[in-house]
């Protein structure tokens, strides 16, 4: 692990509470789609560090992140104080394993659920070429409260007729889903509207987002029998909990 200082090329506030910050990437910095990577500020001589998951391509010149505003946070707060120009931390070890490429190969469709900001690492990948080749349909499933909260989705993603994005808006009304996501999984509501059954042979899901919809949503795809690879057998599943 080493911390490095990285310049702010671009803060942009995306909703109410969401700023995308746009990190120039420092030379010999990689990563992997679906990874995570911290970054921090130093606050009163003791340096805060929180984990983001990185919505830019390994392909791309700039780490991009998504973060919500937590107004009691420790640096949330702070992180969409920074302007173009501005130096934060960052940590050059990334981790997670939220990695298409630990999927069971095959497969049809690919199924992102995610909640708020854990849609971060779905925008990197609907920007993946090489993924999108290999199935079919790719359907972005994004829980949020309001529609602020999802209305950046349309400036970062592009589009594609292979995508097809879902938004699960809960307390306004318009949207298409206006139950949760696993709500919906069980009413049948979603894949009638994604037009696809989710099943084991056809279809592979990564989830994102907070601990309710991730667990949900798991304990309904496993009486599919479609669980996470474990012990090397291969799964059809990958879930990372992200609390925002």
């Amino acid at each position: 692990m080493a911390i490095v200082s990285a310049r702010v090329r671009t803060a942009q506030m995306v909703a109410s509470n969401v700023i995308h910050l746009q990190i120039e990437r420092p030379d010999g910095y990689a990563w992997q789609l679906g990874q995570f990577a911290r970054i921090g500020l130093n606050v009163a001589g003791e340096e805060v560090f929180r984990a983001y998951s990185i919505a830019s391509t390994p392909e791309s010149d700039t780490i991009d992140f998504f973060i919500a505003h937590v107004t009691d946070g420790a640096l949330s707060p702070r992180l969409h104080a920074l302007q173009a120009g501005d130096d934060l931390l960052l940590d050059t070890e990334v981790n997670g394993t939220l990695l298409p490429s630990r999927l069971e190969e095959g497969g049809k469709y690919l199924w992102l659920m995610s909640t708020g900001t854990g849609v971060a690492p779905f925008i990197a990948m609907l920007s993946d070429r090489a993924l999108l080749d290999q199935y079919e349909r790719v359907i972005l499933v994004h829980g949020v409260r309001t529609w602020d909260e999802s209305g950046y989705l349309s400036r970062h993603i592009v589009p594609d007729p292979k995508i097809q994005v879902i938004c699960s808006v809960t307390r306004e009304e318009g949207a298409m889903l206006t139950e949760r996501i696993p709500e919906a999984l069980e009413s049948g509501a979603l894949e009638k509207i994604a037009g696809i059954a989710i099943e084991q042979a056809t279809s592979r899901v990564l989830l994102c987002g907070n601990p309710g919809m991730v667990k949900g949503v798991r304990n309904h795809l496993k009486s599919r029998s479609m669980v996470s690879p474990r012990a090397g057998k291969p799964g059809q599943v990958l879930a990372e909990n992200f609390w925002l």
